[in-house]
């Protein structure tokens, strides 16, 4: 096709050609065994394309291939022949900057081949006639990894081995007539060697036989004999017609003149009649010669029969022998046909091994292709097994032991090995001498595969697996997960009792399943234990426990699951439980806060933990006081911004984190290295804090984050109940006592109304308006949620019913002040009688009337008989000075103002009720262009409770 590169190795290309053309695989079809050798290469070298190629004298044939097209290249296009010259793996980084292949069409033009990796397939003579290669598109400066040069190197030994498989095919023809001659050995020896004579004058038709012949027939001495009456008749009627025709060929005077027959004779009359009434007498095999004598007649010689002289013999003894082996060979190769097992008979004097046919079924060898020998079966023992396996037979047979087993690897037809068992019993003769040895090799291939899918399950398993000698406790093998669970390494492990990972606290436990082990017991159970790691940390493990029988031994596996976490999870779980039964009986903070502080630490392994609520000055005490602390002790700003803002502290190591650097003495001084942290918000606003910390660095897992965001949650909320509790206790009193003193007052409205009235009607409705601004007081104080009402919202209260719409026709103005209920209904009631009377007299009775109310908070020094507006106020030095309210009611734009000349009780009520109330002053100007009332009272007054 075309001519190699100048640099392909020519020396040892006569050798190459004649090992190629005597493994007679070229232009052969495409062979799993191979495909499967280039996917693996492919798979090892994470490379697009794989080859098998032999090279021949002007071309290069692919076996197999994968990624590339073509089945064969010219040697000018081959980047093998490169390969050829070595005996190790040839790596090309880079076939466009490499001299040898940069040139080369593949290389220079499509596909491109840009990296190249091939291992010579080297025959046992040492004579390499291909590769196994693997190609990329891309280089790689990297080559191969020392694992995946050395796995393509096993794959090129694996496709030669295949290849070696073919050679021995046509090696091995002698097998059928092995067998026939071995058959034929066995049916001599079981003949008898009888004999009786026989003699059939066939001139005068007289049969004469001897007293063995006789025997034979059932015929007594003094009986006559005659070839239709006696022979003929004596024969089995399916031996009958047989027999007679081989007589009559054998009288023939042209024939060969020879009767030789086997039959059958039976007991019978005698009578001649050929019915034949008996059963078989025995087999009998005759022999016979026809006698010939030559006539003179006319002058030529006539060749005439005279008599036929033989033998009989019995070989019924023999027949049945036969039919016996016949059956029992039937048998034999039925049984043989049913397994899989290659039997095998190794006879040490011949050196003759007879196989079965299960060594073509399982093996692929062919009967021809196999030489019966022991030596041929020991050539085909993988190299590395070989010496071992020789040297182990070779002493059993010259001992005196009866059995011999191994496991090793056996060459297949097609080159490939199988892993088996094989196993054989010896024959020995008087004195213990070797005769032969039967046996029975079994293909463990497959149990093999699926044991090492099985390892590889239990080295990928996610569950921790070891393999234990129960007698030892020893562990025998362990899987990565059980080291990645326990901390350590393998040598850790395997070769040490496994009672060393217990924690001594749990010793005694253990050691009564080490004693049921050991005993021999058979177990099947799962429990559940503890373990300490290698670095100290006790773990929990759930252990499903397996111990079986292997022959003699026993073997224990445990599979151990880490179930730390759930573990913890159910204890938080239980925990929560415990926790939510303690706040739900919890009577205030202080209990709560003891109940969260001891059931945090305990789970957590904490002495600081617990809850704490922000102080009147916004900060947080986190953790406990320590001696020689101050009690203005720095508090925690960064911790209390990140809080604020809802955020779920979790620190590892405070000294280490940046964003609480401002903090760090504060923690140094509480003893807190690592925290977590959950506020407690309510409408946004910071109230307290539910914490953890501990006085070393701590990784905090999800797990504990979570418990302490749920305690956090159940403290919020029996914080929140104790409050509402405390809530409805207060609104109870509240209400007993504003309910109380209502009907105080509405007596003593009601009573002052009614007093020296004769107007009925004018009557009812002072006193129903009255209630009714007492009533509205009362809405007012209920509207909100604190014990107390704006000081706005009870003026704009009173005057609601007054407000026609009118712009500016009420004015109200002053700072936000809350007062006390007490105030608040004596105010409202106080506004309500003025209003009253701005609408009969004043402001209200005309349109464009005006009422402002104003109210201010001064700082000053404040008595009882305080001077009223306009009168110098006498100065205690020494009193201090105190926030005083002054509101002040001015009506502008009504009729004209006259001082009254009577006060009824709407008059004393502005004046003493509201002042009274509060311990305040009261002062009402009559001046013509409208009334002003002034109020002046400390605010301590106006905010007073009862």
């Amino acid at each position: 096709m075309s001519r190699p590169p100048d640099d392909f190795a020519s020396p040892g290309e006569a050798e190459r050609l004649a090992a190629l053309a005597h493994y007679g695989v070229l232009d052969t079809p495409a062979e799993d065994a191979f495909d499967d050798a280039v996917a693996l290469a492919a798979q090892l070298c994470a490379a697009p394309i794989a080859l098998i190629g032999l090279l021949t004298s002007d071309r290069q044939w692919f076996k197999a291939r994968l990624g590339f097209a073509p089945a064969e290249i010219g040697l000018d296009r081959s980047l093998c022949v490169h390969t050829l010259a070595g005996r190790d793996v040839l790596i090309i980084a880079d076939l466009a900057a490499d001299p040898r292949t940069r040139t080369n069409p593949l290389v220079a033009d499509e596909p491109r081949m840009r990296f190249y990796a091939g291992a010579p397939l080297v025959t046992p003579e040492n004579v390499a006639i291909g590769t196994l290669c693997v190609l990329d598109t891309v280089p790689r400066p990297e080559g191969l990894s020392a694992a995946q040069a050395a796995g393509l190197k096993a794959l090129a030994r694996t496709a030669m081995t295949q290849l070696e498989l073919r050679r021995g095919i046509a090696e091995r023809k002698t097998e059928a007539a092995i067998l026939a001659d071995h058959a034929l050995r066995l049916r001599l020896a079981l003949e008898a060697a009888g004999v009786g004579i026989f003699d059939y004058d066939l001139v005068s038709g007289t049969l004469s036989w001897d007293g063995r012949t006789r025997a034979l027939f059932g015929v007594g001495p003094d009986e006559a004999v005659s070839y239709a009456g006696t022979f003929l008749a004596r024969l089995h009627p399916e031996d009958r017609a047989r027999t007679d025709a081989a007589v009559r060929a054998a009288l023939d005077p042209a024939g060969p003149g020879l009767f030789d027959a086997t039959y059958r004779t039976i007991a019978g009359d005698g009578a001649g009649d050929g019915a034949g009434d008996g059963a078989v007498i025995a087999w009998i095999a005759a022999r016979a010669a026809l006698v010939v004598e030559a006539d003179i007649e006319g002058g030529a010689a006539i060749r005439r029969a005279r008599r036929l002289v033989g033998t009989v013999r019995d070989v019924t003894a023999e027949h049945t022998a036969q039919a016996a082996i016949a059956a029992t060979e039937e048998r034999y190769r039925l049984v043989t046909r049913a397994t899989n097992d290659a039997i095998w008979d190794w006879d040490f004097a011949t050196d003759h091994v007879l196989w079965n046919e299960a060594l073509q079924a399982a093996y692929g060898w062919a009967p021809e292709a196999v030489e019966p020998t022991g030596r041929w079966w020991l050539d085909h023992v993988h190299p590395e097994d070989r010496a071992r396996i020789e040297a182990d037979i070779r002493r059993v047979i010259a001992g005196d032991g009866q059995d011999w087993r191994h496991e090793y690897r056996f060459r297949r037809a097609d080159g490939s090995y199988a892993d088996v068992l094989d196993r054989g019993s010896m024959v020995r003769g008087p004195g213990g001498t070797p005769l032969r040895m039967i046996g029975a090799m079994l293909d463990l291939t497959e149990r093999n595969r699926v044991a090492a899918q099985l390892r590889a399950v239990v080295e990928s398993a996610n569950i921790g697996i070891v393999q234990i000698d129960p007698r030892t406790m020893i562990a025998l093998e362990a899987n990565p997960k059980l080291c990645a669970i326990w901390g350590a390494e393998e040598a850790d492990i395997v070769g040490h009792s496994i009672a060393k990972w217990t924690p001594e606290a749990d010793a005694a436990e253990r050691d009564h399943l080490h004693r049921r082990l050991a005993a021999g017991e058979i177990v099947r159970e799962t429990l559940e234990k503890r373990y300490r790691r290698k670095d100290g940390r006790l773990i929990w493990g759930r252990v499903n426990l397996v111990s079986q029988v292997r022959g003699e031994a026993i073997r224990a596996t445990a599979m151990i699951e880490d179930i730390t976490a759930e573990k913890a999870a159910e204890a938080r779980q239980t925990a929560l439980i415990e926790l939510g039964d303690g706040l739900r009986d919890a009577a205030g903070p202080a209990e709560i806060r003891g109940i969260a502080a001891r059931i945090l630490g305990r789970l957590l392994g904490l002495s600081q933990a617990g809850y704490t609520a922000v102080d009147a000055a916004g900060g947080l005490t986190i953790g406990r006081e320590e001696p020689g602390m101050r009690a203005d002790s720095p508090p925690f700003p960064a911790t209390l911004a990140r809080l604020r803002r809802g955020e779920i502290l979790a620190v590892a190591d405070l000294a280490a984190d940046p964003g609480l650097a401002p903090d760090a003495g504060g923690y140094a001084a509480v003893g807190a290295r690592a925290l977590v942290g959950v506020p407690l918000m309510r409408r946004g606003d910071l109230v307290g804090l539910v914490y953890a910390h501990a006085a070393e660095p701590r990784a905090w897992d999800a797990g504990e984050i979570d418990f302490v965001r749920e305690v956090a949650g159940r403290v919020s909320v029996s914080l929140a109940r104790i409050q509402a509790e405390e809530q409805q206790r207060f609104l109870n009193r509240e209400l007993s006592h504003r309910l109380k003193n209502t009907l105080t007052m509405a007596q003593a409205i009601a009573s002052q109304t009614l007093r020296n009235t004769t107007d009925i009607a004018a009557v009812k409705e002072a006193l129903v308006a009255r209630l009714v601004a007492l009533g509205k007081a009362h809405d007012i104080l209920l509207s909100g949620e604190g014990e107390g009402a704006a000081l706005e919202a009870v003026i704009a209260g009173a005057l609601a019913i007054h407000d026609d719409g009118e712009p500016g026709r009420i004015h109200l103005s002053g700072p936000a002040l809350e007062v006390g209920p007490k105030a608040a209904l004596s105010l409202a009631l106080m506004i309500h009688e003025l209003a009253t009377n701005a609408a009969k007299y004043g402001a209200f009775s005309v349109p464009g009337g005006r009422v402002g109310i104003a109210w201010t908070v001064s700082q000053l020094h404040w008595r009882d008989d305080a001077p009223d507006e306009g009168q110098e106020e006498e100065r205690d030095e020494g009193q201090e000075t105190e926030p005083v309210v002054t509101l002040t009611w001015a009506e502008r734009g009504g009729p004209p103002v006259t001082a009254p000349t009577r006060k009824g009780f709407g008059s004393r009520l502005i004046e003493r009720g509201f002042s009274g109330a509060v311990g305040g002053q009261t002062q009402m100007i009559y001046a013509r262009e409208g009334v002003t009332c002034r109020i002046r009272a400390p605010l301590k007054g106006l905010l007073e409770k009862e």
